[in-house]
């Protein structure tokens, strides 16, 4: 199995048993699964990578996450994903968003998106939320009331995703990705 194409898309819940093995837990009911992008005319194509699959090719499902992860990372690197900065310190709303891509949502377990958050954003405490595939949303962490109305704005403006993932929010630190929970 050519691992070249595989990434790990982030998906609102478990879509069955046969892919536990596969997928990864991320928090919030969100786990990152294991899927294989082919390119055609129409755009992308994606189809699951399951266990049995990865036994056949005699490679594990760290193995297989950790190489789709690699993918990932250059992927983020690279032009296709686009990034916009939104608001300001000073404003209502401040957040980088990314999207123009599938893969934007999963971006999220990218250390690139810590690092140029950190920087664009001018804070080590920042929170993320992927309402949808194509939309990653990175924001200083600020005060609860911040991160409600964030949130509510959010589930308002993306209340028609065709692909929906989770309005809960994640803590992004140079460490990794955490579920937020609040004090």
């Amino acid at each position: 199995m050519d691992l070249q194409n595989v990434y790990p898309y982030l998906v609102p819940g478990l879509i069955g048993p046969a892919f536990a093995e596969t997928s990864i837990p991320f928090g919030h009911g969100v786990y990152a699964m294991l899927f294989r992008d082919l390119e055609s005319e129409a755009g992308i194509v994606h189809s699951t990578v399951s266990d049995d699959a990865l036994k056949a090719a005699g490679i594990s499902p760290k193995q297989a996450h950790d190489v789709a992860l690699e993918n990932l990372a250059r992927f983020a690197a690279g032009p296709q994903l686009s990034a916009k900065m939104l608001g300001g310190p000073e404003h209502e709303f401040h957040f980088l968003l990314y999207s123009g891509h599938a893969r934007a949502a999963a971006c999220l377990r990218v250390p690139l998106i810590h690092r140029e958050a950190r920087h664009h954003l001018g804070t080590d405490e920042l929170v993320a939320c992927v309402p949808q595939r194509e939309r990653l949303i990175v924001s200083p962490k600020r005060d609860r009331a911040y991160r409600e109305k964030l949130v509510d704005k959010l589930r308002e403006i993306e209340a028609n995703a065709r692909r929906p993932i989770s309005f809960s929010l994640f803590e992004l630190t140079a460490d990794g990705v955490r579920p937020f929970e609040e004090e």
